[in-house]
Formats: C-alpha cells, sequence, structure tokens
C-alpha cells in the first residue's frame, strides 16, 4: 500500500496504522485527504483501476474515480459533499457506481465509505472501499433497451434537429461516449484535460436537452451514427 506523506506529526502515527490496516484487503483502498486528493492507493486499487500509486497520489480523487450513477449523472466530482465534515459519528451507507479503468473500460462498482474519527479527519477526510460486481440482471436489461442500435421506434424529428446543434468536436466526444470510454479516457484519446470534456459533455446534454450522458448516448443511437 503506498501513501502520500501528511503534513504534521501528531496523528501521524495512528494514520499510518490505520492506512496499512485498511489497505491490508483485497478490495481496492482508496483514502481521500481534507482536500479531496487520493492520500493512499494500495495494490487492489492498482489492479481494478489499472493506475499505479505515483499516478494518483495527490491528484483530486473526483479526477481520478469520474464515479457516477446508473443514469451517467455525476457523483464524484469537485462539489462532492464529502468536503463538508459531518457528525462524530458519521456514517456514509454503501452505494453502487459506474467506474472506468485507466483503458476506459466501464466497471459497475459497489463502495463501503469508512469515514475515520473527528481528530482525523483533517489528514484523512474518508477511504473508500471498492470492488466490482456484476451488473443487476434487471438494470442491463434496462440500459440494453434503452441503448439498443438501431432502435428508431421513439426517434422523432425533433430529436434530429438537437443533434445537428452539436459542434464536430461534441459530436466526436458524444460517439465516443456511446462507445463506453469514459472522461478521463476521452481526453487522453484527444490530447485535451478532463475538465475540458467535462465542459464539452455540458454543453452536449444542454444542446440535446437531457440531463445525463445515458440519455445522450440513447438519442444518438436512436438516430443512428453517421
Amino acid at each position: 500500500m503506498t501513501s502520500a506523506p501528511a503534513s504534521g506529526s501528531g496523528d501521524r502515527s495512528i494514520l499510518d496504522e490505520l492506512l496499512d490496516t485498511l489497505g491490508r484487503t483485497g478490495d481496492a483502498m482508496i483514502a481521500i485527504d481534507g482536500d479531496l486528493r487520493v492520500l493512499a492507493w494500495n495494490q487492489a486499487a492498482t489492479e481494478l483501476f489499472g493506475y499505479e500509486a505515483d499516478e494518483v497520489l495527490g491528484r483530486p480523487c473526483w479526477e481520478v474515480l469520474e464515479w457516477s450513477d446508473r443514469c451517467g449523472d455525476a457523483v464524484c466530482d469537485e462539489c462532492c459533499m464529502a468536503s463538508d465534515p459531518g457528525p462524530a459519528d458519521e456514517i456514509v451507507a454503501t452505494r453502487d457506481v459506474i467506474g472506468h479503468t485507466k483503458d476506459g473500460r466501464t466497471m459497475w462498482l459497489s463502495t463501503t465509505t469508512v469515514v475515520p474519527r473527528p481528530e482525523l479527519r483533517d489528514q484523512i477526510r474518508l477511504v473508500h472501499l471498492v470492488r466490482e460486481v456484476a451488473l443487476p440482471l434487471e438494470l442491463e436489461r434496462i440500459l440494453a433497451d434503452r441503448l439498443r442500435p438501431g432502435d428508431v421506434s421513439d426517434a422523432s424529428p425533433e430529436e434530429a434537429e438537437r443533434l445537428t446543434r452539436l459542434t464536430d468536436r461534441e459530436r466526436e466526444i458524444l460517439g465516443l461516449l456511446a462507445d463506453g470510454l469514459s472522461g478521463a479516457a476521452i481526453a487522453e484519446r484527444l490530447y485535451i484535460s478532463p475538465t475540458t470534456v467535462r465542459n464539452h459533455v455540458q454543453h452536449i446534454l444542454g444542446k440535446l436537452e437531457v440531463h445525463s450522458r445515458v440519455e445522450a448516448v440513447a438519442l444518438l443511437l436512436r438516430h443512428g451514427r453517421r
């Protein structure tokens, strides 16, 4: 398990022991500091996500993880609610999210979040324990129905008109989203920053008058990829 140096030494030995203990698991262990940057990353995290520890330590967690919910809406970004410390007995519910590997493969993940005791939270805000799980059959069926290529039963001229509003670059990014690439993978493919990708995606959603990436991709597929 690899971790970034912590500032100060008051509770450093306690923090080291905590990270060492939590890192000894078959689950991916990702510790986040008070500034929402990756503090620790174990070998299981490397095996799951494809990033080596030195590629992610010190980076904003949302920039690395880019987790979204089943509709494609971000649940992990710079406005994360975890930046506001909760009560002393704070408990975060386990949740399922959609994540991506370094090379852009999409994964369905179960995430358990551990909140350290209050006196440590200025150094370590939370710890994610993550494992890949099978896509629930009902969700798989719904996504398949929504994203079936060539299904034009729900297509409309109005939707087709919205697609013409996209610039060539926006159309390219939407096509890569339809291929299953994450924002980070798109940024790497197109040699642009993840922030630029996010801005493009927001513009795409606005122009298509949809609320999530999944809806945008479904609209594209209903009208064919030309």
